[in-house]
């Protein structure tokens, strides 16, 4: 069989494999089963790494990322409980990491149950959620950005009283506002230049792409999908894809918020990350000028303390 049909499993996953196979390789392009289906690889093999390189078939890739999932699930309300911030942060972008590498196949489907646990560990433990943006990793990526935004998006909703109810749709939806860039080539997405306006045009379709893919791919419901389509609207019309002055609540809401978080934690070859009392000056510009709801950026602001 040929090599591509495999795909390497990282060690620190390996644990969450029960219900599918591994193999190890034994040649150039040969493989042999390691771990059949209906048992795990035990804790102290892996922990004293006694274990070959492990694999799985590309057969079962949608198969092992729901495993995952679950089991990072798992992990997420252990880790939540304990009050382990780092170790949630962490499991969290490898979830949803693995989640997007196949977004069209139906893989976010497990990610509202992700959000509820998060919700309902937040009441019990709000300083897990208040830690996340400010938690800096090695590499900022879209997987970062997204778990930032969902983070102080849930602080938002919490301060606002929102309901545990539309709580988790727009957590959920801020999880997957940039869903859309699993589409943008690599070379535009992480360009170390300002784009060219034909690579711009294409980064400006990434919200229609997240739309479509949260709504039709995933039915995850129209709300959830409208803040993956919205975010980069403003309310004087001068946003895109469509350029309109009508954007829903979690349009406005994670425009401000999606914004923030950017502005805070990317550098750019153009431009270094911002503090955040001179983001908020910077984002209250744009409020005073009629691009941003100002209820929702003075909330927003509150929120943050």
């Amino acid at each position: 069989m040929e090599q591509q049909e495999y795909i390497k499993v990282r060690n620190s996953q390996i644990n969450y494999y029960r219900d599918i196979p591994l193999y190890y390789q034994t040649g150039v392009a040969s493989y042999a089963l390691y771990k059949p289906a209906g048992i795990r690889v035990s804790q102290l093999r892996i922990k004293q790494q006694r274990h070959p390189s492990l694999y799985i078939e590309q057969q079962d890739r949608i198969c092992a990322i729901q495993e995952l999932q679950k089991g990072f699930n798992q992990y997420i309300s252990e880790s939540i409980k304990n009050g382990d911030a780092v170790s949630v942060k962490a499991t969290l972008c490898d979830l949803v990491e693995e989640t997007l590498s196949e977004p069209r196949a139906g893989t976010l489907k497990v990610l509202p149950e992700t959000v509820d646990r998060l919700v309902s560990g937040y009441s019990q433990h709000p300083e897990i959620l208040k830690a996340f943006a400010s938690m800096s990793f090695k590499d900022y990526t879209t997987v970062i950005h997204s778990v930032n935004v969902m983070a102080l998006t849930l602080g938002f909703c919490f301060y606002s009283n929102i309901s545990l109810k539309e709580t988790k749709k727009l957590g959920l939806s801020a999880l997957l506002h940039d869903v859309g860039k699993t589409e943008i080539p690599l070379s535009i997405l992480k360009s170390p230049r300002r784009l060219t306006a034909e690579e711009f045009k294409i980064m400006r379709s990434h919200p229609t792409i997240g739309h479509v893919i949260i709504r039709e791919k995933n039915k995850l419901g129209g709300n959830v999908a409208l803040g993956a389509l919205e975010h980069h609207e403003k309310l004087d019309g001068s946003g895109y894809p469509r350029g309109t002055r009508n954007i829903s609540y979690v349009g406005q809401l994670l425009g401000i918020i999606d914004c923030y978080e950017a502005l805070t934690n990317e550098d750019r070859p153009y431009r270094r990350a911002k503090q955040p009392l001179e983001t908020l000056k910077f984002l209250k510009e744009d409020v005073e000028s009629g691009k941003f709801n100002r209820k929702i950026f003075e909330k927003f602001c509150y929120s943050l303390i």
